[in-house]
């Protein structure tokens, strides 16, 4: 008898050892850091997102960068991966110009932290639609054809070139925060499901689609495309199984708040603000965006029912219905709600030494076939928004007071976008002569059974469920908008004819699609 009891006793001691070394300080250990930094700025500056320019006329809510450092292994070799997530539309990167936002983080924090490679950091935008504009740093006159000054009338107001700057100070400092903190953890992978992306183009009878509109019309059809409701989660813990962080990816971008000339990081403000109220302050939430070159969060049938219920749910007092406050709640709710719900279950489950692998690749992707059609009908349109732009020019030539009505600016500028936006037609169909492939960095990291594969374009959606589906990995995230890209649609989508899928929207056709499709798989399948 004494004998049982005491080889019981030897069992307990043992396992209680093995779960402590499990949870213990020790090398195998994935090492977790997180901060959190303030991007807004404190002068009026270009708000990205639509045709016509916006000059920020305050902030609604901050837009922030959230900074996750892993590594796992010790020394020179160990394998370490910064992710950064802004609010912004995009991230700027070397595909477009060589003054960019990715760049200049990197070279800031391989600067002070040289044991960190460039090819270490990825940074993804959520695509707020309410944020500073970062695609270039090119003067204000040659984005919109009117100066910043002109725009400002006299008054204080910062460059795009000054807050891809002051972004990335922020933003590396951040970095150097994060990595600082980096402790020993563990990660949960979560899956839930949430109504937050809906399909955005409506095809109709005849054939064709279009973005948006009213449903309510015989012309309509269906809806043109797929949805991907599932929330794919990863959940970090300290060494005393304390939630430090998580990481939200969703098939959709943040643009309730499109239309703001207030600066706004859209539902992902309240998602924090109500996973904070309900898990801690102290809590970070990385959010990401799955393939949604053709989602939003705007409801495209049943809006009238939906508009019902954010006002039952008690949201409804700075109104109702799309755009609105009401909706970005509503959203958040779905989010946090999910999050809040598995978190019992993400704690019962922690993996203390998860595999974890990053791979970065250039690919080169073959870019889309434009016509001599193509490039007429774009021209001709880019003249008739010519003749608007100099009429609209001349007008305010005329007249200068007119800089002194508030947001005097939208028409012409909506003219000069739409003018250049017709140009670059053409000057694609004679880049791809001469450069048929364009090269876009793709990043591939594994941790546990789960995988990020990350593309810089705004994705249409099939293409991320063609990647999800081939996957080997229990779980799959695919993050879009890791840089500057364009849509990238599908060919039912250019049959269609919408926004997205036309000639101008697009650098990359469906064989580049394609392409990306089957690299991507290739990178994952060699990390299992």
């Amino acid at each position: 008898m004494i004998c049982l009891k005491q080889c019981f006793s030897l069992l307990f001691l043992s396992i209680f050892s093995f779960q402590n070394y499990a949870q213990s300080d020790n090398d195998e250990n994935l090492k977790v850091g997180w901060s959190t930094v303030d991007i807004t700025p404190d002068k009026p500056v270009l708000v990205a997102g639509q045709f016509h320019a916006r000059l920020s006329e305050g902030v609604m809510d901050p837009v922030t960068a959230t900074i996750l450092a892993l590594e796992s292994g010790e020394g020179t070799n160990s394998e370490k991966t910064i992710w950064i997530s802004c609010d912004l539309v995009g991230i700027s990167d070397g595909m477009r110009a060589t003054a960019n936002l990715r760049d200049e983080i990197r070279n800031r924090v391989i600067k002070t932290i040289p044991t960190i490679r460039p090819e270490q950091i990825i940074v993804n935008a959520t695509h707020t639609h309410a944020a500073p504009y970062v695609a270039s740093t090119a003067p204000v006159e040659d984005i919109y054809g009117v100066s910043l000054e002109q725009m400002a009338n006299g008054k204080p107001a910062m460059s795009p070139a000054t807050y891809i700057s002051f972004a990335a100070d922020k933003i590396a400092e951040g970095v150097f925060d994060a990595w600082g903190k980096r402790k020993p953890g563990g990660m949960s992978l979560g899956l839930g499901h949430a109504v937050v992306g809906l399909n955005r183009l409506q095809a109709l009878k005849h054939g064709k689609s279009r973005m948006y509109g009213n449903t309510n019309s015989s012309e309509f059809s269906h809806i043109e495309g797929h949805e991907d409701h599932s929330l794919n989660l990863m959940y970090f813990w300290d060494l005393n199984k304390q939630l430090t962080g998580v990481i939200i990816n969703v098939a959709a971008p943040s643009q309730v708040s499109e239309h703001s000339y207030k600066l706004s990081a859209d539902f992902w403000h309240d998602t924090k603000v109500a996973l904070r109220k309900s898990l801690g302050d102290s809590i970070y939430v990385l959010a990401q965006a799955s393939a949604a070159g053709d989602q939003s969060p705007h409801v495209m049938v049943g809006s009238k029912a939906e508009e019902r219920m954010q006002q039952l749910l008690g949201f409804g007092e700075e109104g109702t219905g799309r755009g609105s406050l009401a909706q970005r709640k509503q959203i958040a709710k779905r989010l946090a709600d999910e999050v809040i719900d598995l978190f019992p279950v993400m704690k019962a489950n922690i993996e203390w030494q998860p595999e974890f692998k990053h791979e970065k690749k250039l690919v080169p992707l073959s870019r889309r076939l434009l016509s001599p059609e193509d490039v007429a009908e774009a021209t001709e349109e880019a003249k008739s928004w010519q003749a608007e732009y100099d009429r609209l020019k001349a007008e305010v030539r005329d007249n200068p007071v007119m800089i002194e009505t508030p947001r005097w600016y939208k028409d012409i500028t909506i003219s000069y976008s739409k003018l250049r936006r017709g140009l670059v037609v053409a000057e694609r169909y004679e880049l791809e002569k001469v450069q048929p492939k364009m090269p876009i960095e793709v990043h591939v990291l594994r941790i546990g059974d789960a995988v990020f594969a990350t593309n810089p374009f705004e994705l249409y959606l099939d293409y991320g469920m063609q990647m999800k589906a081939q996957s080997p990995a229990i779980q799959t995230f695919i993050v879009q908008l890791t840089g500057s890209g364009s849509y990238l649609p599908t060919k039912r989508s250019i049959n269609g004819g919408a926004y997205g899928a036309v000639p101008a929207s697009t650098l990359i056709g469906p064989k580049g699609g394609d392409e990306l499709v089957a690299e991507t798989l290739n990178i994952i399948n060699t990390m299992w």
